[in-house]
């Protein structure tokens, strides 16, 4: 009989991670939501992303893994785990995830449920640590902008 494994390799759950590499259109923080800046386009249409700051934007992309200012390189991660992710207030898991003017994860809510969503929380963000709501993570959808 076959063996099927649905976990990685030798008992260790593997989590596929996807990242790309745009221009920072203003000063973007490690953890920070990214949205796609149609604002400019001096290297192309959505290649240039800047810190979100309109509640639950529909061109919100992914988590910066880089700090960067503006007019450099910044690692972005589209799809997959993160857990580099800074809540703006406790969110537990399973929650479908939207993005706060603040530039932090937050609760779509009925209110706002009209925009698309970027991720679900799979591990509560919590007061527990002494900076506040760092312990959890999101699974960040892939809304398949970059391949």
């Amino acid at each position: 009989m076959a063996i099927h494994k649905i976990d990685g390799v030798d008992g260790v759950n593997h989590f596929p991670k996807k990242f790309v590499t745009l221009t920072a259109a203003g000063t973007i923080t490690v953890g920070q939501i990214v949205r796609i800046d149609t604002g400019t386009t001096t290297n192309g249409a959505g290649m240039h992303v800047i810190a979100n700051t309109t509640l639950d934007d529909p061109r919100v992309v992914g988590v910066a893994v880089e700090a960067a200012s503006s007019g450099d390189e910044v690692k972005v991660q589209v799809a997959g785990m993160n857990a580099d992710t800074i809540a703006g207030g406790a969110v537990n898991a399973g929650v479908i995830i939207g993005c706060s003017t603040g530039s932090a994860p937050a609760v779509l809510t009925a209110a706002n449920i009209t925009t698309r969503a970027f991720a679900i929380c799979t591990k509560a963000f919590t007061t527990d640590p002494t900076v506040n709501y760092t312990d959890g993570e999101i699974m960040i959808f892939d809304h398949g902008f970059y391949g």
